[in-house]
């Protein structure tokens, strides 16, 4: 079995797991990273409209796979994008959007603890 279908289906099981059945999961597709951004590395990627995550499986400067609990902090992090919505929010005259709050890191931090205390993802970290 490659290690490409390897975290496919430990992501499948993580989505069964957090009972999100209308997310799908692919690996990131790395482009040359030869370009102006050099320093910069997207470590993985959601769509709120329909329901694709994106994730980088190796590492950046030797292109060697990822630890699986790597993966799987980053899944849990797209997974709460999700459940926890970006909103709107009037700040010092300005509209902005909040992705990242409070109540979101505490639903990536519950989203990890229920994937800890499964028998088969529970391994991994």
């Amino acid at each position: 079995m490659t290690y490409e279908k390897l975290v496919q289906i430990v992501c499948e099981n993580a989505f069964k797991i957090l009972k999100v059945k209308q997310l799908r999961f692919r690996p990131m597709k790395r482009k040359n990273c030869l370009g102006k951004n050099r320093g910069s590395f997207v470590i993985g990627r959601t769509n709120l409209k329909t329901g694709l995550i994106t994730i980088d499986i190796w590492t950046p400067k030797l292109q060697k796979p990822k630890k699986i609990s790597s993966i799987l902090r980053t899944l849990c992090h797209e997974v709460a994008h999700h459940q926890k919505k970006p909103y709107r929010q009037r700040y010092k005259g300005r509209w902005i959007t909040r992705q990242h709050y409070p109540s979101f890191y505490k639903q990536v931090n519950k989203n990890i603890l229920k994937l800890k205390k499964n028998k088969i993802l529970g391994k991994y970290f």
